[in-house]
């Protein structure tokens, strides 16, 4: 399903807008296969609830035309989502809870932020992992309170510059598997790593009642700044429908002071240029309703930032990495450079299953790890 931007039928119907299922020009499997590749199943089925007075079951379906079978599955996606979400939203609270016993402040980014802020429903935002903003000097704590809470730590690379997170897991009884991320630092890339501190999150985080009185998620100004910087921070500016959504969600929930603060914040932080870029990209799909005002002070604060190097086409792991190396300091620099060719030993008996006698074979896990790299670059994977 393709268009230009702001005329795609997905689009449209996140919008609230009428749209026949003529209009689609799909079959039902492709429609309900593209609902489930951008993770909008359940905001689709809300809208189509909305408008639920068209519908005449005895004509085999919908004054717009749509299947009953369409609209059943979606029902059937958005009812799982919600016992889904029930199940992890009661687990992220004890979770908080219990890092709070035990002396862990915590502030929720991203998506879980957002789906217990400024979606109508938790469940209709999706997401993978639920993360978390801790101090540095609480990783410790925050990995034995999560062990005991039956959660293990996935074999992922622990550089202190590479990652600056850690991820804890689990599978519940109901067999729902729960993923925290915990992060001490913003982004693993440096040029944005101090974009926020977790001091001046904390101090604008807004509460969480539904996940119970230790919740706080990040406040309006900063979940936007976030949501704006993550897709060119991590992901080389990914057009994912429902970040663009989260972006026009946010939008439309706040005052024009708010908004500007926001530009202010992102000027200041040397960020304009990227957000400027989502937010034009919400107005021409969702008609976000971003003041002029706002759109001017990111535009003239946006020129020549270096972080509008990551709006660039085409980057790779290499441009990250290079651009990794040349923001930090002389001996940073060189333990980068080495937690990325050469990870710790513990990783990499995790990771290569090198316990026992099998341990001997570590070097030629590096060399292994090394030449699988670089073939993966020269191919353009990477």
């Amino acid at each position: 399903m393709s268009g230009a931007a702001g005329n795609d039928p997905l689009d449209a119907i996140l919008r609230g807008e009428d749209v026949a299922w003529s209009a689609l020009h799909q079959t039902a499997d492709e429609f309900l296969g593209a609902c489930d590749a951008h993770e909008i199943s359940p905001l689709v089925y809300q809208r189509r609830v909305r408008r639920s007075a068209n519908a005449c079951p005895a004509d085999g379906g919908s004054a717009d035309g749509w299947p009953v079978a369409v609209d059943a599955e979606l029902a059937r996606r958005a009812r799982e989502a919600e016992a889904t979400e029930l199940l992890r939203g009661r687990d992220i609270a004890s979770t908080v809870d219990a890092l709070a016993a035990a002396g862990v402040p915590t502030v929720l980014l991203k998506g879980a932020a957002l789906a217990y802020s400024v979606y109508d429903s938790p469940g209709s935002r999706p997401r993978i992992d639920t993360d978390v903003f801790i101090q540095r000097d609480h990783v410790d704590t925050v990995r034995r309170t999560m062990a005991r809470l039956g959660y293990v730590e996935p074999p992922l690379s622990d550089g202190e510059l590479i990652f600056c997170q850690f991820a804890m897991e689990k599978r519940d009884r109901f067999g729902v598997d729960h993923a925290f991320d915990f992060h001490w630092k913003i982004s693993t890339q440096s040029l944005f790593a101090g974009l926020l501190a977790y001091d001046e999150i904390a101090a604008d985080a807004s509460p969480v009642p539904a996940l119970g009185g230790h919740a706080r998620a990040s406040g309006p100004v900063h979940a936007l700044l976030l949501a704006c910087v993550h897709p060119a921070m991590h992901h080389r500016n990914t057009e994912r429908l429902l970040w663009i959504y989260d972006v026009h969600l946010l939008v439309t929930r706040m005052a024009a002071p708010e908004l500007e603060r926001f530009a202010a914040v992102a000027a200041a932080k040397q960020v304009a240029a990227i957000c400027a870029r989502q937010l034009t990209i919400a107005r021409a799909r969702f008609h976000t309703p971003v003041p002029e005002s706002v759109m001017r002070a990111l535009t003239r604060a946006g020129v020549d930032e270096p972080s509008a190097a990551y709006l660039q086409p085409a980057r790779r792991w290499h441009d990250e990495l290079a651009s990794n190396v040349r923001h930090l300091p002389g001996p940073a620099r060189v333990r980068l450079l080495r937690e990325v060719l050469l990870p710790s030993a513990r990783y990499m008996k995790t990771k290569y299953r090198l316990g026992g006698a099998r341990v001997m074979l570590l070097p030629a896990a590096y060399v292994f790890r090394g030449l699988n790299g670089v073939l993966k670059i020269l191919r353009g994977r990477k």
